[in-house]
């Protein structure tokens, strides 16, 4: 997989979405993810903006969205609990509120990660 720096468009179009979560932003796969109580659930990466998910919601997901996939940020490196969405799925505001308001409440049910 080449390279592709990530899309300036796609992370003005996340941050806007999470304007109104309390959330923070840091650098993360050479651009900027959210994270909630310490734990990751949004970024943009490449041309892909992923979302983290239980599980059960991450494979209901790609079945029912055959464009979603596994975020793999390196090839052969699958992150468990995360999708990546492809721009044109973003197009479609009500899949993707949802998507991100799942992954919102997912995280923010998980416990709160220790700082190091």
């Amino acid at each position: 997989m080449k390279w592709e720096k990530a899309s300036e468009d796609l992370m003005d179009y996340l941050t806007t979405k999470l304007e109104n979560v309390e959330c923070e932003k840091r650098k993360m796969f050479g651009q900027y993810a959210f994270f909630l109580n310490g734990n990751m659930f949004a970024g943009v990466f490449q041309s892909k903006i992923f979302l983290r998910l239980s599980q059960e919601s991450k494979i209901e997901t790609m079945e029912k969205h055959s464009d979603v996939s596994h975020f793999e940020p390196r090839k052969g490196q699958i992150m468990k609990e995360y999708i990546a969405i492809p721009p044109q799925l973003l197009e479609n505001e009500d899949i993707f509120s949802h998507l991100l308001d799942s992954s919102i409440a997912y995280v923010r049910g998980l416990p709160p990660k220790k700082k190091k």
